[in-house]
């Protein structure tokens, strides 16, 4: 599909007024969050926020957790592993849960022994404590070996679809998986307040930016978001293109037509397999990718500092591809609202090594998963198509 300039400077425009918002909303250099000493996995897909929080210290060896471990045919027992929490409507098999809507619901998740494997039971988080409290149901959970052990569980959401994901959950010497949906929110009829084929942007209320509920409402109706938010309050976060249907001629919250986003079949996707070495994969279709940051980290002993845009803020980096020989490397440039076809390479910082694996669905939209890999550590992982890139970070001093 071929685009004229104007269409796509006002996208750009409209993009930057929203990015613009959102740095101002949630750049405070120090915890988004009140510390509550547990980890947060955040996944937000067409406009919809997931969320599940988990104690970074459930161990695989505690005794009330081990008979989870037996050997097929000897599986026993039951842990409540986190709380999943979600401003939408999400759909796991045959189980719904949660409704659109300003304010978030709860929900307790427990692995529970079932047959030869394991199954999720989610339950209402306010009744989750009552006596004889009634599941909402529940859900088998796909088992494979892990290795090496996770002594500690560790809950994620990755997406692997326009509007689905995976919960994935490692523990002990098992990587147990379920997938769902987020459940699209339907159009105003006319009439009704809307337009044919336009989606007004969805409430959203989080707790770290309740006074820019317009800015994120706004950043949502065209962005995804993956986030993870620390024992401590502090929280980094990854924006990235919003895909949508084809056909659906989607609009921004501004108005402006939109495109289908950075799917495996496009134009972006597609100068992959032709990028040389040394070069950076540019983004003809949507803005670079966006990383924030409470606190500083590093990657081996490369430093990315908080307060890079102005002390006392959190830090704001672009992110690009980098092809290196028979490789990959992460670039990091200080423009972080940029364009993703306007990056200036004086403006990079550094790189680091990114892990490449190709077992991923080939049909995927490119999608962003921040994913902890202890209580003070985490994983940057990009998917796109077969594609897979990683790479680890952890607090730098």
């Amino acid at each position: 599909m071929s685009h004229s300039f104007w269409p796509r400077a006002i996208a750009v425009s409209a993009i930057a007024v929203a990015f613009a918002v959102i740095v101002d909303a949630q750049s405070t250099g120090k915890p988004s969050v009140k510390a509550d000493g547990l980890l947060h996995s955040e996944l937000s897909l067409i406009g919809r926020t997931a969320s599940i929080a988990f104690a970074p210290d459930l161990r695989a060896a505690d005794a009330a957790n081990k008979s989870l471990f037996a050997p097929a045919g000897q599986l026993s027992g039951r842990a409540r592993v986190g709380q999943l929490e979600t401003n939408g409507a999400l759909r796991f098999g045959s189980v719904s849960v949660g409704k659109p809507g300003a304010t978030p619901i709860r929900f307790d998740l427990f692995v529970e022994a079932g047959g030869e494997g394991w199954q999720l039971d989610i339950v209402s988080a306010d009744a989750s404590g009552a006596a004889g409290a009634t599941s909402l149901g529940k859900v088998a959970l796909s088992r494979q070996p892990n290795t090496p052990a996770s002594p500690m569980l560790i809950a994620a959401l990755v997406p692997v679809a326009r509007d689905s994901a995976q919960l994935v959950l490692t523990w002990g010497d098992v990587k147990a998986s379920t997938g769902f949906q987020y459940q699209e929110v339907q159009a105003p009829a006319r009439g009704a307040g809307g337009g044919a084929g336009r989606q007004s942007p969805p409430p959203i209320n989080r707790k770290h930016d309740d006074e820019n509920v317009g800015a994120r409402q706004t950043m949502l109706s065209q962005m995804n978001e993956a986030a993870l938010v620390d024992a401590q309050g502090s929280r980094v976060s990854m924006l990235f293109e919003r895909s949508f249907p084809k056909g659906s001629q989607p609009q921004s919250a501004a108005g402006t037509t939109r495109r289908s986003g950075l799917l495996a079949d496009g134009a972006d996707f597609a100068k992959l397999a032709t990028l040389r070495d040394g070069a950076v994969a540019e983004l003809a279709e949507a803005p670079a990718l966006k990383l924030s940051i409470d606190r500083s980290v590093r990657s081996g002993n490369f430093v990315l500092r908080s307060g890079n845009q102005a002390p006392g803020f959190a830090g704001s980096y672009s992110v690009w591809l980098k092809r290196a020989g028979s490789g990959w490397r992460f670039v990091f440039n200080k423009e972080a609202d940029v364009w993703g076809s306007q990056r200036d390479p004086k403006n990079d910082i550094g790189e680091v090594n990114a892990t490449h694996t190709q077992t991923g669905d080939a049909t995927r939209p490119l999608g962003i998963a921040l994913v902890p890999t202890g209580a003070n550590s985490w994983r940057l992982a990009i998917g796109w198509g077969p594609h897979d890139w990683t790479a680890d970070f952890a607090p730098a001093p």
